[in-house]
């Protein structure tokens, strides 16, 4: 049996603020509309019925004159011009007949229905109903005396038809367009309501992970304030979080100084002293490890304090990068010559604006890990310019370089390729990326040639002041 592959049903998305108010103040003003049209309609629409129906009333009082003046000849003669004029209703039709107590047709059409007389008498009783295939509008009147004929008339719908569409078409079309101009008006006055948020949201997605400083609470709305007080209460834990992290990196490493620099002055009393002199590869171990573990104490020394800086762009300033590369020859060219590679340096005049102390400190990550990794008598070559209007640094080397499946994690923190020859503690490039964050710059790795590595910090073409 297989397992069930039903999947789960995804969570719905909570509606964004401006939709809920949108759809708060759009909602009941629908019902109101539809609701006030749906009375108004039904009022109109009765009014015009009335007066559709006396009309029709006096078409019935004109017909019952014309019975009283001949009621008492037995049967009832209209003449052409008046049946005419009875008949005279368009563009509806108009049947009519005329029916003594006793039921005998005196005058009018011979096929309509026939009716229960009303119960009073000389008053139009109004009533629907068909006649033909088609709805008609029936008024009964019964005349006075106990023999009183029964007058009915019939009349099409077709102006009632039309009065309810006019009706229908004057009320509902202004109320849509005033419901239309007033959900324009929702929707600019929540747009322009919510333009303090989207101020907050914008400052908020300008911020570095390491900018902490607090929301000014008197240029936000009232309504947002406990929650932006809030964030400032989280921010100051935050800071103070961090900076008891730093603190302890900082202080740790400090205080592995201390014994690092005794087991080295104790090595050097026993080398002089004939210790190894049987031996001078332990030596050379031992002497290799102490210079890893300075090594990592140093990167961890300047990754704290690379992550502690949280530098706003009024204190940056504009750094030369020819001089910082001017300033690395002199740093490492003894290690160059030590592995006997060439390190060479191609500089135009350029600059860019950011923190120099910074900026040195990752130029001497990549210059060192390039020193690192390249073999004895390779190139080693630092570059500074400006392409496409956008400063660089660069370091290209012609060590074994990086793989594709490598180079997405090269920049975590401790990351080592598997296999490297190098010494490094996997923090250089580490540094060097956060760094490069905080100046709003890039990292881009390429392949050199013919194999190698070559490693460019791009910074933007302007950086706020």
């Amino acid at each position: 049996m297989h397992p069930s592959t039903e999947l789960a049903p995804h969570p719905r998305s909570p509606l964004g603020l401006r939709q809920r108010l949108i759809l708060a103040l759009a909602i009941p003003l629908m019902l109101i509309v539809v609701t006030s049209s749906a009375l108004d309609y039904r009022l109109a629409r009765r009014t015009a019925d009335t007066a559709l129906d006396e009309a029709l009333a006096d078409t019935v009082f004109d017909l019952k004159s014309y019975v009283a003046k001949q009621q008492g000849s037995g049967r009832i003669d209209l003449t052409q011009e008046a049946e005419a004029m009875l008949r005279s209703n368009a563009p509806d039709l108009l049947y009519f007949s005329v029916h003594s107590a006793a039921g005998e047709l005196l005058a009018g059409d011979v096929d309509l229905p026939a009716f229960e007389a009303p119960p009073e008498v000389n008053r139009v009783q109004f009533r629907d109903g068909r006649y033909r295939k088609r709805p008609v509008r029936i008024a009964l009147l019964r005349m006075e005396g106990a023999s009183g004929p029964l007058i009915t008339v019939m009349e099409t719908t077709g102006k009632r038809q039309q009065s309810r569409q006019r009706i229908l078409a004057a009320m509902v079309l202004p109320n849509l367009a005033v419901v239309a101009a007033t959900l324009i008006a929702v929707l600019f006055g929540v747009r322009h309501g919510l333009l303090p948020l989207q101020a907050v949201e914008r400052e908020i997605a300008a911020r570095s992970v390491a900018d902490l400083h607090a929301f000014d609470l008197t240029a936000s709305p009232i309504e947002i304030r406990p929650m932006l007080s809030r964030l400032n209460e989280l921010f100051v834990l935050l800071q103070q979080a961090s900076e008891v992290q730093q603190r302890f990196i900082a202080d740790a490493a400090h205080q592995l100084r201390t014994p690092l620099a005794g087991l080295q002055n104790q090595l050097d009393l026993a080398v002089g002293e004939g210790a190894f002199g049987q031996n001078p590869q332990r030596l050379g171990h031992i002497e290799e490890a102490t210079s890893r573990i300075g090594h990592l104490l140093s990167q961890l020394l300047a990754y704290a304090r690379t992550e502690a800086s949280t530098p706003a762009p009024r204190v940056f300033e504009a750094v030369r990068l020819e001089q910082l590369v001017e300033n690395s020859a002199s740093l490492f060219l003894d290690a160059a010559l030590a592995k006997d590679i060439d390190l060479g340096f191609e500089m135009s005049p350029t600059a860019t604006v950011g923190l120099s102390w910074m900026l040195q400190e990752a130029l001497s990550n990549l210059i060192d890990n390039a020193i690192r990794y390249t073999p004895r008598g390779g190139v080693v070559t630092v570059r500074c310019g400006s392409e496409g209007g956008q400063p660089f640094l660069e370091v290209e080397d012609s060590g074994p370089g990086i793989s594709p499946e490598h180079a997405t994690h090269v920049f975590e923190r401790f990351y080592r390729i598997p296999g490297s020859s190098g010494t490094g503690c996997g923090l250089g490039l580490a540094i060097v990326s956060e760094i490069a964050h905080l100046h709003r710059a890039e990292v881009l790795l390429a392949g050199a040639s013919p194999h190698g590595l070559r490693v460019r910090i791009r910074f933007p073409a302007a950086l706020p002041v």
